[in-house]
């Protein structure tokens, strides 16, 4: 006999837990962030528990049903159109007034409710306790004290899943509503009254949308302008409010606000009480200096430096390692292959491609592992607080550095994905433009490389740390020129964000996130870069150069480099690029990083591998740029500043075009504009550099 299914969504506001009791309650290793925004799209994953086939979808944070931004759309849209069995309402217990607004709402819907009162430990430090039994029985529902970063009492919910699935009706019956006073209930009798009259309104909660139209909801309110008697309901609408406004002296939208947060806080009272040992607010003592107005700055820019300094420092015995793994590597593949075609192709082509991407994996990796400490333990919520001022002067909303950290050592993708949280049309805009210019993971090995290859190890850390801030510089510069432009001079919104409370992350939390984000970097390296490296290598081995036998190996290699469908190419390219320092195989690496940023590393390798020192060199990367009479450290930098401005992967820019409305506008802007705005500020470095002779 087939199981029976059962849908489950959780919903809650952002950044109370509600994907780690997603984790806890399926197994998944879903990607846990400790701020809004990380959960962008829905995520689903299924479980059998007791002859049932439960699937769980945990949906964007949302504080609210009314749909402000995409993240509450998509949620709203869920829940509305896919009508699940169960609703998993993750409530944090701290705050516990505030994630009781959404509640209200989603008891509207109709929809069997179970409560996770989680966080209940932040409750308890701060002096208080939950009566979840009182809890549940006011509600009727379901009440469930978890610490999700504990796992403690999340798989108890399975049960509960189980008996509220079979006993849906039995829950609506018993639960308990906001009572809106009679004046309102009068005006949403009306409404309703109306909205049953036609076929496809009616098969929505009368209630929830009556009152959403009250409140001046723009989506209930554009389902309205599709019913057969739409012109009847907006006279009515037009007359509820002008009642409501006239008996309370306040707009219908502020009186219903008035009685939802009414009802949390009389729940709140009835079911929190204090236990009389109330402990030092740690978190507040620690923001006293973290969100301070004159160290917030200085405090954020030390925190960054560790994550630099704790990266570079500990990844440099490891980068060699993986460097002199690679050389023992090549050299035995190549003794185990006939020297030929064959064997210049997975040599040269593949492990020097391919290997000089992985050989910065555990300096990508330490990266990840740094920013996932701070990202869990509350901080980076702070910063994006504290940024918030100097952003705003920019034109940048305090909201958009959560999508610029994501892509910041991350990928640009997911960064563009999570402007979604942003509700203004304008600051999303502006922050998709903005996002691709972070140093993203992809592009730390290019800069890992020609900052090893010309730089101590004294100064890596200072030089790394130089080019965030000039990435950062960079990035408010351009924010800056759209913000006041003709097109984008739409006002910000105002911005309001969650400040969780400060706690240690857990060892498995952050090795978790950490292979996570590192796994993308490796499979990106073992699929498209091998693709990419195989053909790197055919447009530099073909077609062949003729042969000449009075020449040395490394005269071959060069005359075959010149010779080369890359070759030409890039000596096609060369005189728009020798402004700026950079020869035809730059050029080539540049182009090919397009597809995806890390190739440029194994573009490199190539050249390098079958260039002008010679194939029997097989010195890492790193020594045989610094040694080779084509680069200098000016050079170097040049190319970095290129790297880090230039256009962003093919990948990004597809979803770039498609966030963007799929306006080839704005998709020519982003890839000519950053391109041509590259080649300025390398020009102007270059040649700087070069007339104040710095190193040349």
């Amino acid at each position: 006999m087939a199981n029976k299914n059962i849908i489950v969504a959780l919903v809650g506001n952002p950044n109370i837990g509600k994907s780690t009791i997603f984790n806890g309650l399926t197994g998944s290793n879903q990607h846990v962030g400790n701020y809004p925004g990380v959960t962008v799209e829905k995520k689903e994953s299924s479980k059998s528990y007791k002859g049932y086939d439960i699937t769980f979808i945990d949906l964007p944070g949302a504080y609210s049903l009314s749909a402000y931004s995409d993240d509450e759309v998509v949620t709203r849209d869920f829940l509305l159109d896919e009508k699940p069995d169960v609703v998993i309402n993750v409530i944090d217990a701290a705050n516990m007034e505030r994630n009781l607004y959404l509640f209200t709402q989603i008891m509207e819907l109709d929809v069997p409710v179970i409560i996770a009162l989680n966080m209940v430990d932040i409750l308890e430090s701060h002096g208080k306790t939950a009566d979840k039994k009182a809890m549940s029985d006011l509600l009727g529902v379901p009440v469930f004290a978890t610490i999700a970063s504990r796992a403690i009492r999340i798989v108890d919910i399975l049960d509960c899943i189980v008996n509220v699935g079979e006993n849906a009706k039995l829950q609506n019956r018993t639960r308990i509503k906001v009572d809106y006073g009679e004046d309102i209930k009068e005006e949403t009798d009306k409404l309703e009254n109306l909205i049953s009259k036609d076929s496809r309104l009616s098969k929505l909660p009368k209630r929830w949308l009556s009152i959403k139209l009250l409140d001046g909801d723009t989506l209930a309110l554009k389902l309205v302008c599709e019913a057969d008697n739409k012109t009847e309901i907006l006279k009515q609408i037009e007359k509820s409010r002008n009642h409501i406004k006239e008996h309370f002296g306040r707009e219908a939208k502020t009186e219903i606000a008035n009685k939802r947060y009414g009802f949390a806080n009389s729940v709140v009272k009835t079911v929190v009480k204090r236990t009389g040992q109330e402990k030092i607010d740690v978190t507040e003592i620690i923001d006293n200096f973290v969100l301070n107005r004159y160290l917030g700055i200085p405090i954020f820019a030390a925190v960054m430096h560790i994550i630099f300094k704790f990266t570079f420092t500990l990844s440099g015995p490891m980068v060699k390692l993986f460097g002199l793994f690679f050389k023992w590597f090549g050299e035995t593949v190549a003794k185990i292959i006939p020297d030929g075609p064959v064997r210049s192709l997975v040599v040269d082509g593949i492990i020097g491609g391919v290997g000089g991407v992985l050989g910065f994996f555990p300096l990508v990796m330490l990266m990840f592992f740094a920013i996932a400490f701070f990202e869990d333990s509350g901080y980076m919520a702070r910063a994006a607080f504290v940024m918030d001022k100097i952003m705003s002067r920019f034109g940048l909303h305090g909201k958009s550095f959560l999508p610029l950290m994501l892509s910041t050592n991350g990928c640009a993708v997911p960064g563009i994905l999570a402007t979604r949280t942003l509700d203004s049309k304008r600051d999303r805009l502006i922050t998709m433009f903005v996002v691709p210019f972070m140093i993203c993971g992809a592009k730390l090995p290019v800069f890992a490389l020609i900052i090893g290859a010309f730089f101590s190890a004294r100064y890596q850390t200072g030089v790394m740390f130089f080019m965030y801030f000039l990435n950062v510089v960079i990035a408010l510069s351009i924010a800056k020129l759209l913000s006041v432009t003709v097109l984008l001079k739409e006002t910000s919104a105002h911005f309001v964000m969650e400040l969780p409370p400060y706690h240690l992350p857990t060892i498995k939390g952050l090795f978790l996130k950490m292979w996570e984000r590192s796994w993308l970097y490796v499979r990106k390296a073992g699929t498209v870069i091998v693709l990419i490296s195989i053909l790197i290598w055919a447009v530099f081995a073909y077609p062949k150069a003729p042969v000449n036998e009075s020449l040395t190996k490394a005269e071959k290699a060069a005359a075959q480099l010149e010779y080369s469908i890359a070759g030409r190419a890039g000596k096609i390219l060369e005189p728009l690029l020798k402004p700026i320092g950079m020869d035809g195989n730059r050029a080539i690496a540049l182009i090919a990083g397009f597809a995806a940023k890390e190739v440029i590393v194994s573009t490199l390798g190539t050249i390098y591998s079958i260039g002008e020192v010679g194939s029997e060199d097989a010195r890492p990367l790193r020594e045989k740029i610094a040694t080779s009479k084509d680069w200098s450290p000016l050079k170097g930098v040049a190319f970095l500043i290129f790297c880090l401005i230039y256009a962003p992967c093919v990948v990004s820019v597809m979803v770039f075009f498609k966030e963007t409305g799929s306006s080839y506008k704005w998709l020519a802007l982003l890839i000519i504009g950053s391109t041509v705005f590259a080649w300025i500020a390398s020009f102007i470095v270059f040649q700087l550099g070069m007339l104040l002779k710095i190193g040349v």
